[in-house]
Order: C-alpha cells, then sequence, then structure tokens
C-alpha cells in the first residue's frame, strides 16, 4: 500500500510537462493554475519521499533492535554457541542495512530529481 501511495506523487511529477505544454496553448489564466499543481506536484514527491525515508529507518531500527535482543537471548541460553550466533546476527544486520539503504536511495530519488 505505501508503495502506490508513493508513486502517486511520482506520476504527477513526470506529468508536469506534459500538462504545462497543454495549459501554455490554453492560455495564460490556465497556466498559472497548472505552475501551482506543479508546485503541489513536488511538494507531494516531497513529502512521500521524506515519509517513505522516515518508515524506513524506523523499520530497520527496529528489525536490527529486534535481532540483536534475540541474538543476546540465545547467547545467554547456549553460551558455548555464541560465536556462531554472533556471526550470523552480524550477517542479517548487513543485510537489513543493505536493504535499508536501497530502499533510502529509491525514496530520496525524487526530492534530488525535482530541485
Amino acid at each position: 500500500m505505501l508503495d502506490v501511495i508513493m508513486m502517486v506523487p511520482m506520476m504527477l511529477a513526470e506529468a508536469a510537462p506534459q500538462v504545462q505544454e497543454a495549459a501554455a496553448a490554453a492560455g495564460p489564466a490556465i497556466f498559472e493554475s497548472v505552475q501551482q499543481m506543479e508546485a503541489l506536484a513536488k511538494g507531494l514527491a516531497m513529502l512521500g519521499g521524506v515519509l517513505g525515508a522516515g518508515l524506513i529507518v524506523m523499520g530497520a531500527a527496529r528489525g536490527i533492535g529486534q535481532l540483536a535482543g534475540s541474538a543476546v537471548e540465545a547467547i545467554a541460553r547456549q553460551p558455548e554457541a555464541g560465536g556462531r550466533i554472533f556471526t550470523t546476527m552480524i550477517i542479517a544486520a548487513a543485510l537489513i542495512e543493505g536493504v535499508t539503504l536501497f530502499a533510502l536511495i529509491i525514496c530520496l530519488l525524487p526530492i534530488v530529481l525535482l530541485k
């Protein structure tokens, strides 16, 4: 659902040049409203990117926190398996961070491209 919500501002931003050409042919009054709609589309794209980035960071923090808590609990139950548990935890945390980085880049692309 979040993906669909974040796609709307990007689609509006992509449609802006076509709408601007149609408005230029229609007249100056429509051109002003198109500029307002274009500004609204840019604002919505930025809002979607920032909200998405925030949700991604919160999800990653929760995931890594839960992962570390479970690892500490597992090491407390079986101290002799601590090395393997720690290695597995580090690998899983690195994978979570990698996915988070890619997701942040995707969320922040509209902000960078619309400036």
